[in-house]
């Protein structure tokens, strides 16, 4: 099928846009352009054309809703591992719920990065360099994400596989990093057994209640461009290596509003329930404007789905627990306040309290496995070879005629 071509004239007309806004198209890579023999002009590919008039489209619906192209909610960019509609969730198709009640977080990382089996060898493990045994030591008194934040960058320093742009490589360093954040949840040595394992051992759960913690796992893997992920993307479509894009992954998931969101809900939990009449006290904490923390998502309106698959695995697996059925209340009540349910953040930290881990785990689960989901979404940007450079909207004051 041969390729049509139009004129710039007739392309800006398509478009409804400048001659101007036409060049900066092409210099963005969103058109492409060939000389005319002879000629000046130049003339544009119909069929990307076509395509970025479908976008500018969408983008235009979207801005009756939000006014910023990065806002909540607008396309922004293409990938093929997450897919939100309809209140579900998918990874590269394959219902999340069905595979947080089957998979492990290992088994996931394959799917999401298109592998085998063989980037998880048992001896794919960091290198105890001089630089991450200090950073170790350093770091015993942080909490998780800081800790994190540390050890990542001391390990990258002499982890050199990393630097390579070769998938193979590129694997394997993933699988590391995993590793590495792992261990530093759990502050035991690395280990190449799967990560729910390594953190029921750490945290003392129960054989039976295992599959809880390997659910939450999964369920946080991935969740199309959240803060953090689009954070970890930037960085990674520079050319970074995934030490670099996990690190911004991390530096995002730790602001109240993305990770920290589970310490909320943690701290609204532990308010609440120390309360002679905890219904009464979560009334009276919603106040006038019923804004809690742990409810509603803008992608399921009618519910967040990795919430309910957590919930009815509790209730299947610990019927009986006090705690859930406390949260259970909370959550109704909350519901009624908040006019939404609950979502992912109130879910992990009902996780917490009914299986008593430490503090913070519930953050923990969500940072280790969203992890997955990061490298997963730096290997597609380094597989695209785009830079990510976004134009501002300016809305201050025009320059002097």
């Amino acid at each position: 099928m041969s390729t049509e071509w139009i004129s710039s004239a007739e392309a800006a007309r398509r478009l409804g846009i400048s001659p101007a806004t036409l060049y900066a198209y092409v210099s963005r890579g969103l058109l492409r352009s060939e000389g005319t023999s002879g000629r000046r002009e130049r003339r544009y590919r119909a069929d990307d054309v076509a395509r970025l008039k479908r976008r500018r489209a969408v983008g235009r619906k979207a801005e009756s809703i939000a006014a910023n192209a990065l806002d909540f909610g607008t396309p922004v960019l293409e990938s093929s591992l997450t897919f939100i509609e309809g209140g579900r969730l998918h990874y590269r198709g394959h219902d999340a719920a069905r595979l947080a009640r089957s998979h492990s977080l290992e088994q996931v990382a394959q799917l999401l990065w298109e592998c085998d089996d063989r980037p998880f060898d048992a001896g794919n493990l960091p290198a105890p360099s001089a630089a991450l045994r200090t950073a170790w030591s350093a770091t015993a008194t942080l909490s998780t994400v800081d800790r994190c934040l540390i050890l990542l960058p001391a390990a990258a320093r002499w982890d050199h596989p990393s630097w390579v742009e070769d998938r193979a490589a590129m694997l394997e360093t993933a699988v590391r990093i995993l590793r590495l954040l792992t261990a530093a949840v759990t502050t035991e040595p690395a280990s190449a057994l799967p990560v729910h394992e390594q953190l029921a051992a750490a945290w003392q759960v129960p054989a039976g209640h295992v599959p809880l913690i390997r659910a939450a796992l999964v369920l946080s893997a991935d969740h199309e461009f959240n803060a953090s992920t689009f954070a970890a993307r930037v960085v990674a479509s520079t050319g970074a290596h995934l030490y670099a894009a996990t690190t911004a992954g991390l530096a995002a998931i730790s602001g109240p509003r993305h990770g920290g969101l589970t310490r909320r809900v943690a701290s609204l939990f532990a308010e609440v329930a120390a309360a002679d009449d905890p219904e009464s006290a979560l009334v009276e904490r919603a106040g006038g404007d019923a804004r809690l923390p742990g409810f509603g998502h803008p992608l399921y309106p009618d519910g967040d789905v990795r919430a309910a698959t957590l919930f009815a695995l509790l209730r299947e697996i610990l019927p009986h627990s006090p705690e859930l059925a406390l949260a259970e209340r909370l959550a109704t009540i909350g519901a009624r306040l908040a006019r939404a349910e609950p979502n992912i953040d109130f879910a992990m930290a009902t996780l917490e309290r009914v299986l008593d881990l430490p503090k913070d785990s519930a953050l923990a689960l969500f940072l280790l496995g969203r992890t997955v989901g990061w490298i997963a979404h730096a290997l597609e940007q380094a597989a695209s070879g785009a830079l990510i450079r976004p134009r501002a909207r300016y809305i201050g004051p025009r320059p002097a005629a």
